[in-house]
């Protein structure tokens, strides 16, 4: 640096730049990718709803549907799928994803109308009167034979599917009950009809209840409610 006012030559030298320097670079923060942990978003709203299939179809079961425990798995779903959606919607938003938060958003309306249109009774009543079937057939044909008194006592074979034992034979009506309330105030079931149902038909389906057929499930068999 010969000949240079000496500032010059020290402003000169940090501009310099050797080869041994110029190979070093800075090491780079890895980067985590955001559509990953978008998709990790989703999936934990999503984990909500899939929850509620196996609470819903355990409160169904013929052993807990209509009963309180039966009710409290099907609102005990609603309520996880409902809590863990807002929640990955708001951390979304939080995080200005909206994508996201829109994705979870449609999905949640989505499962929520699904299971709201969903009638927890006629899964319970088809299940029930397939299991039963063969020995609906004999009740109904010892009815339509005379042989059954007003005083309906059921065989062993239709205990699970009556556990009060309230059934009955009128002339123009056979009812298995199905589910009552503690107070026997409410109740469903079963009824066979020689002739088919009118729009006017009215039957005893608790001490404390009337009901009206709802629809055929088969064989002369109503689900009446």
């Amino acid at each position: 640096m010969t000949g240079l006012p000496r500032g010059e030559a020290v402003a000169q030298d940090r501009r310099m730049t050797f080869w041994w320097d110029a190979e070093e670079e800075a090491p780079e923060t890895p980067v985590k990718p955001r559509g990953r942990r978008g998709l990790v978003l989703v999936a934990f709203g999503v984990a909500g709803w899939l929850l509620l299939v196996p609470l819903l179809w355990l409160g169904r079961t013929p052993f807990l549907a209509g009963s309180i425990v039966g009710l409290s798995l099907t609102w005990l779903s609603l309520f996880l799928g409902t809590v863990l959606s807002i929640s990955v919607i708001l951390i979304a938003c939080l995080r200005r994803s909206w994508v996201i938060a829109l994705v979870c958003l449609a999905l949640s309306a989505t499962a929520i109308v699904v299971t709201v249109q969903q009638n927890p009774q006629i899964g319970t009543v088809d299940h029930q009167y397939r299991a039963h079937r063969a020995e609906l057939a004999d009740l109904a044909e010892d009815y339509r034979a005379g042989h059954l008194d007003s005083d309906l006592t059921l065989p062993s074979g239709l205990r699970s599917l009556c556990p009060s034992g309230f059934a009955y034979a009128a002339p123009t009506v056979l009812f298995v009950q199905m589910w009552q309330n503690w107070r026997a105030e409410s109740g469903t079931g079963l009824a066979y009809f020689p002739q088919p149902p009118t729009a006017a038909t009215w039957i005893t389906t608790a001490e404390g209840d009337n009901g009206r057929p709802q629809r055929e499930v088969g064989d002369g068999w109503w689900w009446v409610a």
